[in-house]
């Protein structure tokens, strides 16, 4: 297995680019890419609070050469950390290759 591993400073550098968001998205036309070369992941938070991502894979073609997607996973809380009006936020960290998903009143997230 191949790992990389970047220097503190560069860290820090490619962490000023992170993408934040602070509100839950509408649909999947709001989602965040992940993935590692071969499997990759959308993922979102719908305005009810679910979490949701749509699971891909390299390899998975249509006869009519489109990539496809090869999965849809909801995950629904409760209590639900995400419910409206409540501290929201989502970012994707670019150092580490990770989404971070962070709801509800400090102190009860």
């Amino acid at each position: 297995m191949f790992a990389l591993a970047l220097p503190s400073s560069a860290q820090n550098a490619v962490d000023q680019h992170n993408v934040v968001w602070n509100s839950p998205s509408k649909d999947s036309s709001g989602s965040m890419p992940l993935g590692n070369g071969d499997i990759g992941l959308n993922v979102w938070v719908e305005e009810n609070g679910d979490l949701v991502f749509y699971i891909g894979k390299t390899d998975a073609w249509s006869e009519s050469v489109r990539l496809l997607k090869l999965g849809r996973v909801r995950v629904r809380f409760s209590p639900n950390p995400f419910d409206a009006g409540q501290p929201f936020r989502q970012t994707l960290k670019l150092s580490t290759g990770e989404i971070l998903i962070a709801g509800g009143k400090p102190g009860r997230r």
